[in-house]
């Protein structure tokens, strides 16, 4: 089954449950209890849910419309938690690199105080001084924030054709299938490298501020 297609099987049964067709009797016995109404990747399920029921109240068929959280019930939930301790754990994550990041770049800027204190007697003013520090933190974020997200993205692409197998019935349930084939996007990349700019800054602006305030006294004092 690890090699079953699942989009190949899904548009094979969508196109049966096309073709056939019910006869009115079996309509009005109770044949069909319920049924899916699977959208295009570009409909929203709200829209879609709206235009499902005005084609139900202007034919007057009597039917309950309901999304796919609605129809999963308690599995729908699950899924939604699921969701919900990703976001979480990857927020977490930020938090960490936040700190990591404050503290390297005040140990950093702690060590460089003979040389700040250095150029502000060379006349380097204080706006000078934040927007080298700024600087370096946005190429060194390039330099390698942008290599692990060439590297993710190598991995994601490997994914992507390879799929990850669902190791027990729970993750086949996540999965929607016995494999799961993860996209990458370049929005995706984009949102990534912005996260690590906006994050490696924000970190650094504490320690650029107090480089700011170095003089040239507190250098020479440092020095001896």
């Amino acid at each position: 089954t690890e090699n079953l297609d699942m989009k190949a099987g899904g548009a094979a049964y969508t196109d049966e449950l096309m073709q056939r067709i019910y006869t009115q009797d079996e309509i009005d016995s109770g044949l069909v209890v319920n049924a899916a109404v699977m959208l295009h990747d570009n409909v929203n399920v709200a829209d879609g849910k709206l235009a499902v029921q005005d084609a139900i109240r202007s034919h007057d068929l009597g039917l309950k419309v309901i999304d796919w959280k609605e129809a999963s019930g308690l599995l729908g939930q699950f899924v939604l938690v699921v969701r919900g301790v990703l976001y979480a754990g990857v927020t977490f994550l930020f938090l960490v690199a936040l700190v990591v990041i404050n503290n390297s770049m005040l140990m950093s800027t702690l060590e460089r105080t003979v040389e700040i204190g250095t150029m502000r007697a060379m006349g380097a003013q204080r706006g000078f001084i934040l927007r080298m520090i700024l600087f370096e933190t946005v190429v060194l974020s390039l330099l390698f924030g942008g290599g692990g997200v060439l590297a993710g993205g190598a991995l994601m692409s490997y994914l992507n054709t390879a799929g990850i197998a669902a190791w027990n019935e729970t993750t086949r349930f996540l999965f929607a299938g016995p494999r799961l084939y993860p996209e990458l996007t370049a929005t995706h990349l984009i949102s990534a490298v912005t996260v690590i700019l906006v994050v490696a800054v924000g970190s650094t602006l504490y320690p650029a501020r107090l480089a700011t305030r170095i003089t040239p006294r507190e250098a020479m004092a440092g020095k001896d």
